[in-house]
């Protein structure tokens, strides 16, 4: 088992949880803020990892995000580019869908299988110039690195406020 198999195995496991972390949930919960005012909702949490791991894969790949390409700015009504959330705003992000939050979600996932599928291991050394002004290169691995440690953070809070918001836990 290689590099690439390992690594795919555990965003798969990772993307697992959220599926059940996230399942029956409705518009109102995706948006709750249950720990309070400036809290991250479930719905902006699932979203920001899900952009974040799209617009890493682009720069891995050199293809254009599934953001981008598919227009999911639109269907988020988010023409453009994304502002960037802040505390003070999270709380006006919104999914407006299950669907559409999830459909994103599906769709980054599926392209991220096959985008690292597609990567030999010797790959894994290549380095990526950094999309934010100022900061290093970095090899391919340690860009898929950020993914896989986004996700499962993010995942957990997922799974946290879900208990939260139902009082239950999610398995």
């Amino acid at each position: 088992m290689g590099a690439v198999d390992v690594y795919l195995d555990a965003i798969k496991r990772a993307d697992d949880n959220l599926r059940r972390a996230v399942e029956e949930l409705t518009v109102e919960e995706l948006r709750n803020q249950p720990a309070g005012p400036g809290s991250n909702p479930i719905g902006w949490l699932v979203w920001h990892m899900t952009r974040t791991r799209d617009n890493i894969v682009a720069s891995v790949t050199g293809k254009q995000s599934i953001w981008e390409r598919e227009g999911w700015g639109a269907k988020f009504g988010m023409e453009g580019q994304p502002p960037r959330f802040v505390p003070e705003d999270v709380h006006t992000f919104d999914p407006k869908s299950f669907d559409t939050l999830m459909g994103y979600f599906e769709a980054v996932a599926t392209q991220t299988g096959q985008d690292v599928e597609a990567l030999a291991d010797d790959e894994m050394g290549r380095m990526i110039e950094p999309t934010v002004p100022g900061r290093p290169a970095q090899p391919v691995s340690a860009r898929l690195g950020v993914i896989l440690n986004d996700n499962i953070q993010h995942v957990g809070q997922v799974a946290y406020l879900r208990g939260l918001i139902r009082g239950q836990g999610w398995f």
